[in-house]
């Protein structure tokens, strides 16, 4: 504990002593500042053999320093180091843990990470999150090394958000976990602009890495896209689309998925959001994904397959809609509520939230989750063979427990977070 706080000392003193702009010669300007985020989480289980019967939580420490460096209007050098202290159980598995979906598991092609404490219910992790240089060449812009990588412009749902995707319930999305990569954004014409990403996911073969493209331009007030990927040796073709309707901000992408042994699935997201005079914002979406289970007794085993494993897919049904607003009750105060709904099932994970802004650099968020639905039917038993004595037929978990609705698997949960920038 003392080596933890010795380090936390040393990286806010760090951030407060140089959260300023530092000229150098030869250089534009080395910015170099920090954040620091503490995270509290509790999770209340509903009555069922496989869950403890009392509440428990988790405390979390993220601090982060970040240095942003220039050389002239040509090369941008981009590094972020990351201390992570979490105390308590894991709670993975109830989409409440900070950070982007999956992204603290990201492989890595150069080894950046280490884990300086790993003891029972508590560990501390240092993480290179981002070492990336950018080079500015007349119509292309040119990234290599440890960086974020995004397609796609829906926000519950990612149909081309394919790299390091978030999950919906994640907490705070202020920082898409990077990834090793290569990335060329070149650009032509008054609008148009054609992005290509190749991105280590394991290995630099096509079975353990990202090859992505995209291009697009604007026409009228219509963003329009068209998508082409080798993720993981499948094949991906999208389109997406952003633009305004009659005063609506409007978005959608769908994407098709060719895998080796498998029929090809399709994933599509319509979305549409609009701020009132009231100040009310209201943000739906609707998605359907061919690939997921049709039987809510289905969902454990879709669940475990390796698309759901590494975070490209989070939902394990067909049909979804999800509904946000935000209202700003002062303006250092706002109040929001979402719904996912598994249109199916039925069911829904619901959560309000509040967010203040405490002071110039500060934050403090809180809110809670709740599954609506039928909850999952107590664990089979597997049958003991009376000469033996070994259980008869399948121990797996999947095998023993049956899902009755996709949202009634969540407990319900609360979170209060508290951010501090220099």
């Amino acid at each position: 504990m003392k080596r933890a706080l010795l380090l936390l000392g040393g990286v806010l003193l760090t951030a407060r002593a140089s959260a300023v702009e530092l000229y150098q010669p030869g250089l534009t300007a080395v910015d170099l500042g920090g954040d620091v985020k503490s995270y509290y989480i509790g999770i209340w289980p509903y009555d069922h053999p496989l869950l403890p019967e009392d509440p428990w939580g988790q405390g979390l420490l993220d601090a982060r320093v970040k240095l942003e460096a220039g050389v002239g209007d040509w090369l941008r050098l981009s590094l972020h180091h990351d201390l992570a202290i979490a105390a308590g159980p894991r709670l993975a598995g109830f989409g409440l843990s900070p950070g982007g979906g999956g992204g603290e598991a990201m492989p890595q092609a150069l080894d950046l990470s280490w884990r300086i404490v790993d003891a029972t219910g508590y560990t501390i992790d240092l993480r290179v999150d981002r070492a990336a240089l950018l080079l500015k060449l007349p119509h292309v812009d040119l990234t290599v090394g440890r960086q974020p990588v995004s397609f796609g412009s829906t926000f519950f749902f990612t149909p081309l958000d394919l790299v390091a995707p978030f999950s919906p319930v994640v907490i705070d999305r202020e920082y898409k976990p990077g990834v090793d990569a290569v990335r060329g954004d070149l650009f032509f014409g008054t609008s148009g602009k054609l992005t290509l990403v190749a991105a280590y996911a394991g290995d630099w073969d096509l079975q353990g890495s990202i090859l992505a493209g995209r291009a697009g331009a604007t026409f009228w007030n219509w963003d329009v896209g068209m998508f082409v990927g080798e993720v993981r040796e499948q094949a991906v073709l999208g389109l997406d689309t952003t633009g305004d309707l009659f005063g609506v901000a409007v978005r959608g992408e769908g994407t098709v998925t060719f895998a080796r042994g498998e029929d090809p699935f399709g994933r599509i997201a319509l979305g549409a959001d609009r701020r009132l005079d009231c100040g009310l914002t209201l943000m739906g979406e609707i998605y359907v994904q061919t690939n997921g289970a049709a039987k809510a007794k289905e969902y454990l085993r879709v669940a475990t397959d390796d698309r759901h494993r590494r975070g490209e897919l989070w939902a394990m049904g067909r049909y979804y809609a999800a509904l946000s607003a935000s209202y700003e009750l002062l303006p250092i105060v706002n109040v929001s509520f979402f719904s996912v709904v598994n249109l199916a099932d039925p069911s829904a994970l619901i959560g309000p939230a509040l967010v203040w802004s405490v002071a110039e650099n500060a934050e403090l968020a809180v809110g809670g989750y709740y599954g609506l639905g039928e909850r999952p039917k107590d664990p089979r038993l597997p049958e003991i063979d009376p000469v033996t004595g070994l259980p008869v037929g399948s121990t797996d978990l999947v095998d023993l427990v049956e899902a009755r609705s996709e949202f009634g698997l969540s407990p319900a949960g609360v979170y209060a977070e508290l951010k501090v920038y220099y």
